[in-house]
Parts: structure tokens; sequence; C-alpha cells
């Protein structure tokens, strides 16, 4: 069977409700709170679920983000849930949401996110944050993040997420694919880039 697109959420029996529930109510981040924070809060969410993460590194790696060096767009498919919470445990920095509101669960974690505008992406990138965008309510990835990257030099980095059934679990893939190449500064360009990255990975 051939992966699909994330599902927004799996199916949970009473006791998986249950441990989620308690997760929630004990696991919200205060401000400021550490990365870490935010990956064992997302991680312990997302086993609550019965939801597990497997990452796929990319053939060539990622450019380092260094000191005076903007930070990474990284360029998801996925606007789900899951995903957020999925990529929290797996990708530095923050995520940009629409109107700055993220999904249930990664609201009630508190983990990081900007709203989904250039400027606001830009800043963060400025600041040598990583900054994930995903595809808007359109299911079109953001130009914003694109005009953003391209705007201070940001490097474009597509993650395909999947997901497939396990034994009792939902297994969410994360594929990372090498940085989008020769098209710095042009914002049509890399969101082509990544588009086409992306669709090589669903063909498959």
């Amino acid at each position: 069977m051939s992966p699909m697109l994330i599902a927004p959420e799996p199916a949970a029996p009473s006791f998986r409700r249950l441990r989620t529930a308690a997760v929630l109510a004990g696991a919200g981040l205060r401000p400021g709170s550490s990365r870490r924070a935010a990956v064992c809060g997302a991680a312990r969410l997302l086993t609550a679920l019965g939801v597990r993460v497997r990452v796929q590194a990319p053939l060539v790696a990622w450019p380092r983000v260094r000191a005076g060096s903007p930070g990474l767009l990284v360029v998801a498919d996925s606007r789900s849930d899951l995903a957020h919470l999925a990529l929290t445990t797996a990708v530095p920095g923050t995520v940009a949401v629409e109107g700055a509101r993220p999904g249930r669960h990664a609201r009630a974690l508190r983990l990081p996110v900007v709203p989904a505008k250039a400027d606001a992406i830009a800043a963060a990138l400025r600041a040598g944050t990583t900054v994930t965008v995903r595809p808007g309510a359109d299911g079109r990835l953001p130009a914003a993040g694109f005009a953003a990257a391209a705007a201070v030099g940001a490097p474009v980095c597509p993650i395909a997420v999947r997901s497939r059934p396990g034994a009792g679990v939902t297994v969410v893939e994360l594929h990372l694919l090498p940085e989008v190449a020769g098209a710095a500064g042009d914002a049509p360009a890399l969101a082509d880039g990544a588009r086409r990255a992306l669709a090589a990975v669903s063909s498959r």
C-alpha cells in the first residue's frame, strides 16, 4: 500500500483518549520553555495518541545554521495537527501558522509558532531561527514563506510527511529532502523547486 498524506488524527480507543487528556492537562509549556521541553511534550502526546515518528535523513545534509546566518525555511506538505507535533520532535525552530493559531494539540502544548506572513517569517529567519511552513487552507504552500526566504537568503529544505498503519500504531514518516538548489533569492524558483521535490516523493 502506498503511503498516504497524514490523516487529521488516528482513531483512538477510550484508554488512549484518557492518556491524551492527561498529557494535555499536564504538559503545557510556559513562555520561554526550552526546545527540549517542547520536544518532550510533543513526543509524549504522540505516544498517547498511538503515533510513532520515523525520520528519513536527506541524501545531502541540510546546511548548518551558524551564528549570523539565517535559519532554514523548512517546507512540509501536511497541515495536520499531528504533522505539527511530529515536526516539532524532529526539526528545531518554530512553525508558521495561519492567524498564529495552531491546531488544538499544538495549542494546548503552547508550541512555538509565528504568523504565516512574510515579514514575521523573515524576522524569525534573520534571527537564525528555523521556520517550518505548511500548506494553507487552500492546500497550497504559502508564498509568504518563499518570499521571506528569498529576501533573507535562507536555505529552503522540503519535508514530505506521510503516514502508514503499523501494529497498533500510526507511523508518521518524515522524509527530509535535500535543500532546493540553484534558486537563492528567487521566490518563485524556490517554491517551484520545493513543490517538485515533494511531488517526486508522492509519485514513488
